[in-house]
């Protein structure tokens, strides 16, 4: 021990000239501000939400960006199952996701959402195509009134899609009953209600003649209306005319209206899916049965053309009542629930590989993009703490197939910026990996070429260790030879990557959380010795480190109660950012260039938590972030 130190001692002066560029005189470490760091700060940029979505088996999850701009998840409800479950390590700044199209808030650690069943995994693929000339489909005038309500409550509800919303006359209609009530699209594309003359005083917020499919509902309750489209209530109002008897000879159509001999309002686009019933459904039974097939029993359902016939000029009521509808002019359409090429039971338009049966999805950590590792190297020392001496953008990514189960990893590392003379080694250890991962996981593509690194002949995992153990690089000059990319103006080369990939070979399967990429334990060792590892604060170190280190210099490391690599005063010797991080010029620390970083230390990490990726006004000082 009493060797180690002195030999830390005489070499702190060695170390300190070896990352300073030759035209920098100094060799002192700069004097951080004075701050006081809440206890349990844990230095972390991003944090795992748990995500429990619901919905029908086979279906596709697609998670993205708020602006969705960004992938961040792909996988796939398994068969026999309505719910996956999954964690994402996303950036403290994200507060919006999209899951399939639709804004979800993320508020808390868990998200709990259900998708909206897309309709060609609802029904058979058949509906009807109207012309917008002369198409319908007539359910008469029954003798027994099952289609008038006189001033009884009752809903109508439909799947629909045109791109056509012009007037034919009058507004082109999905259902009417004479000049009595009828529900229609104006041509702003607003759907809207008409009760013996009486029209909505706002139609819907939302537009629904944009060429895709959605469902509709018009709720009657006494003089009340609401409007749902595709499960949300859009319009709710009230009007005394609402509530007037409706009750009339007039014939019930899909698709037209006719008041006596004249004919007008045709629908120019699909109808699927046609329902009605003798009560007036409520939001939760809108919500949770609009995209479900309903039994022809189903308690007040009046009325239910499903439309999949698929030959023939009869649209068959599915219900009690049996006021089947006769189809004039309209076709009959295959609906094409797009192409399978592979045969994976996966979609082309979900499928990153349409053509490969083993592969089905794209999935990567970090999932906002490249992520950037900052490190300083003269640990156990302070240094000059511009952590700048590695700056090593990375991004895994986890490809799996169409079961979620992990066909390969792809880490991709790329060293931005050298900035020390020392021949400084990069690895990452997977400490909550599963078990098996170690012996059916083999390792490519990594450079070792100083001989001090020892490997499983097999995996090729790093030999003596507990958990896996990758090492990147052994010598970051074999990739940057000198001292690049930390001095505006002077020497630059360009970033260099590397690739590695982790192949799974058999046991499992695993899927990406058996990896446990957002508990991964990155870490630097300093110019070719091997048990001097540079971890991320309050990380174990690896199997392989001398713990003689511990203590000495600057670290107040304490093994005993697993707090690893801080000071006294609680900074750290590497950062891990979810996102790209502009890194500071040579000495300069983080807080002189981020002008909220200090802030963001001091609330805990509750405070400014985009402090390095926002570039607006007031954020950061960009003279002392580097730029060639």
């Amino acid at each position: 021990m009493r060797a180690l130190q002195f030999l830390l001692a005489l070499g702190v002066v060695f170390a300190l000239s070896q990352c300073k560029k030759p035209e920098e005189k100094s060799t002192q470490p700069i004097q951080l501000p004075e701050v006081n760091i809440p206890a349990g700060f844990d230095w972390k940029m991003a944090h795992p939400i748990t995500f429990h979505v619901s919905g029908t088996q086979n279906q596709v999850i697609t998670i993205t960006s708020a602006d969705g701009a960004t992938i961040l998840h792909k996988s796939k409800i398994l068969p026999g199952s309505s719910l996956r479950e999954f964690k994402l390590s996303l950036p403290d700044f994200f507060n919006e996701v999209r899951i399939n199209g639709v804004s979800v808030p993320i508020s808390g650690t868990d998200v709990n959402y259900t998708i909206p069943t897309r309709k060609d995994l609802l029904v058979a693929n058949y509906n009807l195509v109207f012309d917008g000339v002369n198409d319908y489909v007539d359910m008469g005038d029954p003798a027994g009134g099952d289609l008038d309500f006189g001033t009884n409550d009752f809903t109508c509800e439909a799947w629909v899609n045109t791109t056509d919303a012009t007037a034919d006359v009058a507004f082109r209609r999905i259902f009417a009953k004479g000049d009595h009530w009828s529900c229609f699209i104006r041509p702003t594309g607003q759907l809207d209600v008409y009760y013996n003359s009486t029209m909505l005083t706002t139609p819907s917020t939302a537009t629904i003649a944009d060429g895709v499919w959605h469902h509709v509902a018009v709720v009657r309750t006494g003089t009340n209306i609401k409007i749902y489209i595709d499960g949300v209530l859009d319009v709710d109002e009230t009007k005394a005319a609402f509530g007037n008897d409706l009750n009339s000879t007039d014939e019930f159509r899909v698709g037209q209206r006719k008041v006596g001999a004249v004919t007008n309002g045709h629908w120019h686009g699909k109808i699927d899916e046609a329902r009605v019933w003798n009560s007036a459904r409520t939001a939760l039974e809108i919500s949770s049965n609009y995209n479900k097939l309903v039994s022809p029993t189903a308690a007040n359902l009046q009325g239910n053309w499903r439309m999949d016939e698929g030959t023939g000029s009869v649209a068959y009521d599915n219900s009690p009542f049996g006021n089947d509808g006769t189809i004039s002019g309209c076709s009959w359409n295959a609906e094409s629930t797009g192409f399978d090429s592979d045969g994976d039971g996966v979609l082309d338009e979900d499928d990153d590989y349409p053509t490969d049966a083993t592969r089905a999805f794209d999935n990567y950590y970090p999932v906002a993009g490249e992520g950037t590792l900052a490190f300083e190297d003269l640990w156990p020392w302070w240094g000059d703490y511009d952590f700048n001496d590695l700056i090593l953008d990375y991004r895994f990514k986890i490809v799996t197939n169409t079961s979620n189960e992990v066909v390969e990893v792809i880490g991709t590392f790329t060293v931005n910026a050298n900035g020390a003379k020392m021949h400084n080694g990069f690895g990452f250890e997977l400490p909550d990996a599963d078990a098996g991962i170690a012996a059916n996981v083999v390792v490519t593509g990594y450079s070792l070429t100083q001989g001090i690194i020892t490997i499983d002949g097999t995996s090729h995992f790093e030999s003596g260790q507990t958990n896996p153990v990758v090492i990147v690089f052994d010598d970051t000059w074999d990739l940057m030879e000198g001292i690049y990319n930390t001095v505006p103006g002077g020497a630059y080369t360009p970033p260099v990557p590397i690739d590695v990939t982790m192949t799974v070979t058999g046991g499992g399967p695993f899927e990406d959380t058996d990896f446990a990429f957002d508990t991964w334990n990155p870490f630097l060792f300093i110019d070719l010795t091997r048990g001097r590892e540079v971890h991320l604060i309050d990380y174990s170190p690896t199997d392989l480190m001398d713990v003689d280190y511990f203590g000495q210099g600057d670290d107040a490391s304490d093994p005993g109660t697993s707090t690893y690599y801080h000071t006294a005063t609680g900074f750290p010797w590497g950062m891990d950012f979810p996102t790209t991080y502009e890194y500071t010029c040579e000495y300069r620390e983080p807080s002189i260039a981020y002008l909220h970083f200090i802030e963001w230390i001091q609330s805990g990490g509750t405070l400014y938590t985009d402090w390095y990726s926002n570039t607006g006004a007031g954020y950061r000082n960009d003279t002392y972030i580097y730029a060639p």
